[in-house]
């Protein structure tokens, strides 16, 4: 399944389990008739450790509602017993992308998207130890295209290219589909999850079996904050 800074987060609870779509370091909480998931609602009246294995099973199969609408990794949170239980009742095991352990049913959707945010980004790039290193020396051999409306246009068709963005780049708008020029649109709200063109420009590397990597803000002020690497 091809990476995606698009996908869902699942976090576990003796008591309720609660599910979020996640764009890049932002996540939504899906408010609906299956999550959050209270066991106290379910009809099980067995033994606690059965009313959980249960809760945790129908906790799966309202996830399965979702991902077959559209499939999108998942990033599963609680303790640790929780997570043990959780993997034996997957019915989609290669749809896990990552886990993190604690509880935190409490956790405001912010918070989490800030917790969960670094296990997706790792899986994305890998590891960026030289990621500075290999920049400068691609751009000395003219290998770079920097600034948003370049790398918009070389995101399109460039097929295995490493894109590099500073951590906290937004823009509002899109790209045009005729000749993918960006459009710029100063009404649009970055804080809705949709029409951020640096996130569409993510996609569309990652799409084109290219790797993304995110930098520290002010690592690349003189790229205009965004650089590819062409292959």
């Amino acid at each position: 399944m091809q990476l995606s800074i698009h996908y869902y987060v699942l976090s576990l609870n003796k008591e309720m389990c609660r599910f979020y779509e996640g764009f890049r370091e932002r996540l939504i909480d899906i408010l609906d008739e299956r999550f959050p998931l209270e066991r106290s609602k379910l009809d099980n009246p067995g033994s606690e450790n059965g009313q959980l294995v249960e809760l945790f099973r129908q906790a799966e199969k309202n996830f399965s509602y979702y991902y077959d609408q559209e499939p999108l990794r998942l990033v599963v949170g609680g303790t640790l017993r929780n997570l043990v239980i959780f993997d034996g009742l997957q019915t989609h095991p290669d749809v896990l992308i990552g886990r993190v352990e604690g509880d935190y049913i409490a956790t405001s959707s912010h918070n989490l998207g800030k917790i969960v945010w670094p296990v997706i980004k790792e899986t994305i790039a890998g590891t960026t130890i030289n990621a500075k290193a290999e920049l400068a020396k691609a751009f000395k051999k003219k290998k770079v295209v920097s600034g948003i409306d370049a790398v918009g246009q070389s995101a399109e068709t460039d097929t295995g290219a490493t894109l590099y963005i500073e951590e906290d780049y937004h823009m509002k708008g899109s790209i045009r589909q005729t000749d993918h020029s960006l459009i710029i649109s100063k009404h649009v709200n970055i804080l809705e999850v949709i029409d951020d063109v640096v996130d569409i420009i993510i996609e569309k590397v990652l799409k084109n079996g290219g790797t993304a990597i995110f930098l520290n803000n002010g690592s690349l002020t003189k790229y205009g904050r965004i650089a590819l690497i062409r292959r």
